[in-house]
C-alpha cells in the first residue's frame, strides 16, 4: 500500500484456545484513516483475531505490528499506549461508577500528546451521556453502555479504534444511532477495525472488507466487490 501508513499489520497470525487451532495464518492491515470491516459467521475467529491483536490471546505464530512497533510480545496496556483503543463485545465499562467517572478515568492525551478528544467533545457526540452523567454504568441501557464504551475509547485519543460487535443486541433505533456515531468518528480521520453482523451497514462505512472463515481470510477487497458477489455473501456470510 504505497502512500499509506500502516497503523496495524498482523502477519501470518496463528492462535489457539486449548487444543482448538482458531486462527490459521491470518494477515490483515489497517492504514491511517482507513476503516476496515471484519466479517464472517459466528465462530469463525473474528473475536479471537481482535483479542490476539490486543494481546489478550497469545499469538502462537506470526507478528503484530502497531504504529510501526513490533507488538507481538507486548502486554495489552502497552499496545493501548501505542494508540490502539479497543471496545470489547461485553463493553467493559465500570458498572459501579457514574458516567462522568467512567469518562474521567479514560481521558488522556494520545501517543503523540494530541488531545483532540476531550470530555466535552464526546458529550457533544453523545448528548444522551451528557444527560446521564450522574447515573451509574449499570443503570444505563445497552445502547447507552455502548455509547459510553465508545466515548471512553475516544478519550484515549487513539490512532485506531477496534470495535467488536459494535451493535450486538441493541434495538434497531439505537443501532442506527451507533452507526451514525461511527460515521461521524470516521469523518474525523480516525482509523477503525469494526466487527458487526450488519453486512449492509459495514459495507456502507468501510473502505475495505475482510471475510474470515474458520480462522482464514477467504476474501479481501472493497465493499462493492463483496456486495456484487451474491454467491460469496451467501456462502460465507449467510446473507
Amino acid at each position: 500500500m504505497t502512500g499509506h501508513v500502516e497503523l496495524l499489520s498482523a502477519a501470518d497470525l496463528h492462535a489457539s484456545y486449548g487444543t482448538s487451532h482458531i486462527l490459521r495464518g491470518v494477515t490483515i492491515e489497517v492504514s491511517r484513516g482507513e476503516t476496515v470491516a471484519l466479517m464472517g459467521r459466528n465462530g469463525m475467529g473474528k473475536s479471537t483475531l481482535i483479542r490476539t491483536i490486543m494481546g489478550l490471546v497469545p499469538a502462537a505464530r506470526g507478528r503484530v505490528t502497531l504504529a510501526g512497533v513490533d507488538a507481538t510480545r507486548l502486554p495489552t496496556f502497552a499496545r493501548s499506549q501505542l494508540g490502539i483503543a479497543y471496545v470489547p463485545e461485553g463493553r467493559g465499562i465500570f458498572g459501579t461508577l457514574s458516567v462522568a467517572e467512567n469518562l474521567d478515568i479514560a481521558a488522556r492525551p494520545g501517543p503523540d500528546g494530541e488531545n483532540a478528544w476531550t470530555i466535552n467533545r464526546v458529550l457533544e457526540l453523545f448528548p444522551r451521556l451528557a444527560e446521564r452523567r450522574t447515573n451509574r454504568g449499570d443503570q444505563l441501557s445497552g445502547g447507552e453502555q455502548q455509547m459510553l464504551a465508545i466515548a471512553r475509547a475516544l478519550l484515549t485519543n487513539p490512532r485506531l479504534i477496534i470495535l467488536d460487535e459494535a451493535t450486538e443486541g441493541l434495538a434497531p433505533l439505537i443501532r442506527e444511532e451507533i452507526w451514525s456515531t461511527i460515521r461521524l468518528v470516521r469523518e474525523t480521520g480516525l482509523a477503525a477495525l469494526i466487527v458487526d453482523k450488519s453486512v449492509s451497514e459495514l459495507a456502507r462505512i468501510s473502505d475495505r472488507v475482510v471475510v474470515l472463515v474458520k480462522g482464514e481470510v477467504v476474501h479481501e477487497g472493497p465493499p462493492a466487490t463483496l456486495l456484487a458477489d451474491q454467491a460469496l455473501m451467501h456462502r460465507h456470510l449467510g446473507v
